[in-house]
C-alpha cells in the first residue's frame, strides 16, 4: 500500500519534530528540513506528495521551494505564515496558508485534507461490507442512511480490514501494512487508531465489526465474537 510523503521545512526543531511526529503517527512518511539547503538536498533523491513550509527560512525563502504551479506532479504546499505572507510570492502559490499560531492537529488536518483531494480514481472507488459504504476519496462511512467523517488513517485502516473480513491481524502485521516502514511507530498506535474506528462504527450502530482477538490481534468481521 502506497504511503504519502510529506516533507516539513522549519528552522524551529521542537516545531519540525513534533509536525514529523504526529504525520507518522497517521501513517505518512513524513522528514524534516532545517532549511531551504536542506530541503532541496532531500528533494534532489525523493518527492514530496505535500510540503509544509515556514515563510521564514534562514538560508532562502519558500519561494526557493515552491514549484511552478503548472508542474506535473508537484506537491501540494500547506505555508505556515507569521503574517508577513498571503501564500502568493511572485508566480507561486500555496495550496493552503496557515496563519501562527497554529496547533501542530490543525497543520496535520490540512495536509490529510489536501491529500485526499489529491486521491487518485482508483482511490476514489467505494468499499462495501453488508451495509456499511466506504468513500475512500471523502473517507466518510455510510451505514442504512447514516453517515460518518473518518481519519485518513482510521479510513485506510478500514479500508485494510474490508478487504480481508474474518482475517486475524496482529498489531505488528498493522503495522507493517499501513505505516511506512522507514519510521519507528510502536505498537500502541494501532490500538489508538482501532479505538478512534470503533467509536465511528458505534456511532452506526457497528462497533462490533472489530474485534480483538485475546493473544492475536484485530480481525474485522459481522459473525459474533
Amino acid at each position: 500500500m502506497q504511503v504519502s510523503k510529506v516533507l516539513v521545512v522549519d528552522a524551529d526543531r521542537a516545531v519540525r519534530d513534533a509536525l514529523v511526529t504526529c504525520l507518522r503517527f497517521v501513517g505518512l512518511e513524513a522528514h524534516g528540513a532545517e532549511g531551504a539547503v536542506a530541503a532541496r538536498s532531500w528533494l534532489s533523491n525523493d518527492d514530496a506528495d505535500v510540503m509544509v513550509l515556514s515563510d521564514q527560512l534562514p538560508d532562502g525563502t519558500a519561494c526557493d521551494l515552491l514549484p511552478a504551479p503548472s508542474a506535473p506532479g508537484r506537491a501540494a504546499i500547506v505555508m505556515m505564515s507569521n503574517g508577513a505572507s498571503t501564500g502568493r510570492t511572485s508566480n507561486y502559490r500555496a495550496d493552503a496558508t496557515l496563519l501562527r499560531p497554529i496547533s501542530v492537529g490543525r497543520v496535520v488536518e490540512q495536509v490529510e485534507s489536501l491529500l485526499r483531494s489529491r486521491e487518485s480514481p482508483q482511490g476514489a472507488q467505494r468499499c462495501e461490507f453488508g451495509h456499511l459504504s466506504l468513500d475512500l476519496a471523502n473517507s466518510r462511512l455510510e451505514h442504512r442512511g447514516d453517515t460518518v467523517r473518518l481519519g485518513r488513517t482510521e479510513a485506510r485502516l478500514l479500508r485494510f480490514f474490508m478487504a480481508s473480513p474474518d482475517k486475524v491481524f496482529s498489531r505488528t502485521q498493522l503495522l507493517e501494512k499501513l505505516w511506512p516502514a522507514s519510521v519507528r511507530v510502536e505498537q500502541r498506535t494501532v490500538d489508538v487508531h482501532i479505538r478512534r474506528l470503533r467509536l465511528s462504527l458505534e456511532s452506526l450502530g457497528c462497533s462490533d465489526y472489530v474485534q480483538t482477538v485475546r493473544g492475536s490481534g484485530y480481525r474485522f468481521s459481522a459473525l459474533p465474537q
